[in-house]
């Protein structure tokens, strides 16, 4: 091959001409489009520009830019066009040589007359950019997450939408969806739900804090999380805030809504259990008895514990937005209603911890729980109707005064199949594993009822340039009902066959284990059926006044607040439980009956007493009253243009008081309790730019024992734990500090990244103990102690034209301190030790990565999102190093969208796509557990004991959205 080199000089010319060439295209014109009255990015809006000849278009970017690069030099006109709104005027732009011409126009949208371009009061508020605003001048630490960003999310669900927000990780249901938020490492007992600012109770069965799956995502406008507070919010929340901010009326006429269907992997894989829930008596037998009268096996019909299994049907979904404004804007509504009706579930293994343990062989060691005498592999499947509906109607009577009532009805419905095989433990091996002396089999039919109601009546008035309040009337309602939690029971013995041998026990030589090569099993026995009703009301009724005045304090401006609420709640429980006790065979062995079918069995009172029920002398059946009255007194100063300062004092006074069907004999039977806390605050904030600024705060806060909490009844949790209350607990009291710098350099961009520490007095975790139930443990709240609970923060979302991404993690640490047990070999006297160990719910680590693709000129959005969370610790031991953790969990979602027409949209929800299972474990020995000839099933480690193991599987869902 001949290369031939230009000389010098020709070269040096053919570089110049091609510079000149190139720089008499390398102007650039550039700028942004926006909503004129919301000032909304509108993204996909086409920008046209035009010069002689030369004509090109593009679209305005995720960044919310449009740009032409390399054009030539000269006057070009620019037009944009964007379905809803007016077409532009033509603009002159000017391209000169070497430079970039910027040009940002505001769009006029069709409902808008040509020369109305003010931003009025009734701009959406459901975008992006208005979040981002939110972020910006709030008054303490908040993060927004909007309405568009849920749209175009994996999530349908305000819980799962919360899991992808900075310093939250959740827990998760029977179903796998996340239930309860836990922030900055605070279990979500320290949190608090509002819906539009006010406190709403919660229909759970136990504790004040809201299940978040009850919330469709559909119904907000935002979601706004606090994390520090200022002094007119209540002082019970010390991991943060959740305020759920509902659709307003729009400022023109909408009417938008989807409807969607879906199917879960895990019903690919296995059937579906269902029962007629049509047959499930409302009200316990003794609700219809005169006091301690007698039922009869006839008030127990079994038909709601015939089961089938099949196909499970596909998931149905729907809403439906419908608002506008009428009376010259004066006054607005607004509908939004959603329903869904799906089919979910979960495999669960579990073994059942017990109240003794393998002693130590020295106090400097810790006791093993690893010869365990039971273990469940359960199947959950679970009917769900969901369904959420608001309204909203404000009047504005003029510039000054207004009025706006709110209602909402949510309701969760669970109509659940539970299928349990019980494994009781022998003492020999079979196929590599531990065997059974006897297998149960447990078939718990369960109908779930769950409601919230609230309507709210809100007022602002301006009296004079400086003087202005506002007020809140609220009424709210939560009722829970599980009416005939059924329970039937059949069992059979199992053992060994004959032909084994015997090997060395692992881990102790001196024995032998018997390994079986068949097992030999008796013929199948009803056991004792179990009925159980349950329901429990919470209302709340509440008043909020807020004083405001405007005036300046040295030549600055400041504004001075204050106000009082008040809450009034009461809370019933009621629980009546009855025992069946099975029937007699006189042809059978043991003279048990032999199982035939459900219809074909029989039962009977043992006792007369049984046939009473529970409720005469159930603790669980129990009233309370809580009073909580609160008063503030904040100012606002801003010291300079950059400088602002927000201080002040909250009072808050707690009355308690309850009663309960324990035995006067017993401690907690009924209690009246008192306390007054003062909670001071101050939040400051350091504008350093227009987008840049610097928070920090300190504000002290309260925790409040749970209702159940206090009360030492027996209750057994959905997944099978049991809970005793404690009426000694105290409640806790939080100091929390926090800083932030925030930066916000585009329209969707941002940059945080900031501290907290937390010291706790008295904090309230759930530990096992002993109860009264056999070797089972039960967990009761304790206070232990105090704690430290710290970490930091750090959010940067980022968009580079049609690709974006959004990262945040957080890292937190806690340490409490607390006196364990440790059962020491041949010695009479139990040993205590201290241990330090960071926070039920805590994980250190906590992280979210989205990546978001957005075509404009095809409609196409795409997003995958991965979301990972620590161990942490699920209950508390009161063994040394004992404790139950949750196995760290990683979770990969992804949802996709297709825009045509400009007012229809087709998407797709991937969920779960890893299969992520949800995994208890003890850290300790399990070398013999995990290999050899007496295993557990899954067991995964020598180093750990898996104590669950459950799994949920992949969902998916297609939809349709359509908007005129």
């Amino acid at each position: 091959m001949n290369i031939t080199l230009l000389p010098k000089p020709y070269f040096l010319l053919i570089l110049l001409l091609t510079g000149l060439c190139y720089s008499s295209f390398a102007q650039t014109i550039k700028g942004n489009v926006s909503d004129s009255k919301t000032g909304e990015t509108l993204i996909g809006a086409t920008v046209h520009i035009e010069h002689g000849n030369t004509t090109l278009n593009t679209s305005v970017k995720l960044d919310g830019t449009y740009t032409f690069n390399n054009v030539p030099a000269g006057s070009y006109k620019l037009q944009v066009r964007y379905i809803g709104y007016k077409t532009t005027k033509e603009y002159i732009v000017e391209a000169e040589k070497g430079k970039v011409a910027v040009l940002n126009i505001a769009m006029i949208d069709n409902s808008t007359s040509l020369n109305e371009v003010a931003i009025i009061e009734y701009a959406s508020k459901e975008s992006d950019n208005s979040a981002r605003n939110a972020e910006k001048i709030a008054n303490n630490t908040m993060n927004v997450v909007s309405a568009s960003s849920i749209a175009i999310s994996p999530d349908v669900l305000v819980s799962n939408v919360l899991s992808r927000v900075s310093g939250i990780s959740v827990d998760r249901g029977n179903t796998g969806d996340a239930q309860h938020a836990i922030i900055r490492g605070m279990d979500k007992q320290y949190n608090t739900t509002l819906i539009n600012g006010v406190k709403i109770p919660s229909p759970d069965n136990k504790n004040r804090y809201v299940p978040l799956d009850i919330f469709p995502a559909d119904l907000v406008e935002k979601i706004e999380i606090s994390k520090s507070l200022t002094p007119d919010m209540e002082g019970d929340a010390s991991g943060g805030v959740i305020n759920l901010v509902m659709k307003t009326a729009p400022s023109h006429l909408r009417i938008d809504g989807y409807l969607s269907t879906g199917y879960s992997q895990l019903f690919l894989n296995r059937g579906f259990s269902s029962f007629n829930a049509s047959t499930v008596h409302a009200k316990a037998p003794g609700e219809s008895l005169p006091p301690l009268g007698y039922a009869s096996i006839n008030d127990f019909p079994y038909q709601n514990l015939v089961t089938k299994t099949g196909n499970a049907p596909p998931n149905a979904k729907a809403s439906l937005t419908i608002g506008d404004r009428f009376l010259n804007n004066k006054l607005g509504v607004i509908f939004s209603g959603t329903y869904e009706n799906t089919y979910a579930g979960s495999n669960s293994f579990v073994i059942v911890q017990e109240n003794t343990v393998g002693p130590a062989p020295n106090a400097n060691s810790q006791n093993q729980e690893t010869n365990f005498q039971s273990s469940y592999n359960r199947k959950y499947s679970s009917q769900i109707d969901r369904l959420g509906t608001i309204v909203s109607i404000d009047y504005k009577f003029d510039n000054n005064n207004s009025i706006n009532l709110f209602a909402t009805y949510l309701q969760l419905n669970e109509h659940r199949v539970r299928e349990t095989e019980n494994f009781v433990y022998g003492g020999y091996s079979y196929q590599g594993y531990h065997y059974t002396n006897g297998i149960d089999n447990l078939i718990e039919t369960r109908t779930d009822l769950q409601s919230i109601f609230n309507t709210t009546l809100k007022g602002k008035h301006k009296i004079s340039n400086a003087f202005s309040f506002d007020w809140t009337l609220a009424k709210s309602e939560a009722t829970h009902k599980q009416p005939d939690i059924a329970e039937f029971k059949t069992s059979y013995n199992t053992s060994p066959g004959p032909g084994g041998t015997n090997q060395p026990t692992p881990g102790d030589p001196n024995s032998s284990t018997y390994v079986a090569p068949t097992i030999v099993t008796g013929p199948v026995l009803v056991g004792d059926e179990s009925r159980v009703w349950t329901h429990n009301t919470d209302k709340d009724i509440s008043g909020y006044l807020n004083l405001h005045y405007d005036t300046k304090i040295f030549g600055r401006k400041a504004l001075f607040s204050a106000g009082a609420m008040a809450r009034h709640k009461t809370r019933d429980n009621f629980v009546d439980s009855y025992k069946l006790n099975h029937g007699s065979d006189p042809g059978s062995i043991t003279s048990d009956e032999v199982f035939v079918s459900v219809p074909a069995s029989t039962f009977k009172f043992n006792s007369p007493d049984y046939a009473r029920g529970s409720s005469y002398a159930d603790p669980g059946v129990y009233t309370f009253t809580e009073n909580i009255q609160g008063a503030y007194g904040m100012l606002k100063y801003f010291v300079n243009d950059h400088f602002d300062i927000l201080l002040g004092l909250r009072g808050e006074k707690t009355y308690q008081s309850y009663l309960s069907q324990l035995p006067a004999t017993f401690p907690g039977k009924t209690a009246t309790i008192n306390y007054t806390d003062y909670l001071p605050s101050i939040n400051v904030k350091y504008a350093l730019t227009d987008n840049q600024a610097i928070r920090a705060s300190y504000f002290a806060s309260i925790l409040r024992p749970a209702f159940a909490d206090l009360i030492p009844y027996p209750n057994q949790t959905v997944d099978g734990n049991i809970t005793i209350g404690n009426p000694y607990l105290q409640h806790t009291t939080i100091n929390n500090y926090d800083i932030r710098y925030e930066f916000f350099p585009g329209v969707f961009d941002e940059f945080m990244v900031g501290g907290f520490y937390k010291y706790l007095i008295n904090p309230i975790e759930q530990t096992y103990t002993a109860s009264q139930f056999g070797a089972t443990l039960a967990l009761t709240p304790v206070n232990l102690g105090n704690a430290h609970n710290y970490g930091a923060e750090f959010v940067a979302k980022k968009f580079f034209g049609n690709i974006g991404a959004s990262v945040n993690y957080t890292y937190t640490q806690s340490l409490v301190t607390t006196l364990k047990q440790i059962d020491v070999i041949n010695q009479t006297s139990t040993t205590y030790r201290n241990q330090t160990r960071p926070l039920q719910g805590q994980a250190d680590h906590i992280g979210n990565v989205s990546l978001l693709y957005k075509d404009t000129k095809s409609g196409l959005d795409a997003q995958l999102a991965l979301a990972y969370t620590g161990q942490r610790i699920a209950a508390v031991s009161k063994y040394y190093n004992l404790d139950t953790w949750e196995k760290s969990s990683l979770n990969l979602d992804f949802s996709a969208q297709k825009a045509f027409g400009g007012r229809y949209i087709l998407f797709a929800k991937v969920n779960n796509i890893l299969n992520t299972p949800y995994e208890l474990f003890i850290k300790q020995n399990n070398t013999y557990n995990n290999t050899g000839i007496l295993k557990y099933p899954h067991q995964e480690s020598p180093n750990y004991t898996t104590v669950e193991y459950d799994q949920y599987y992949a969902r998916y869902s297609l939809g349709f959205r359509f908007k005129f």
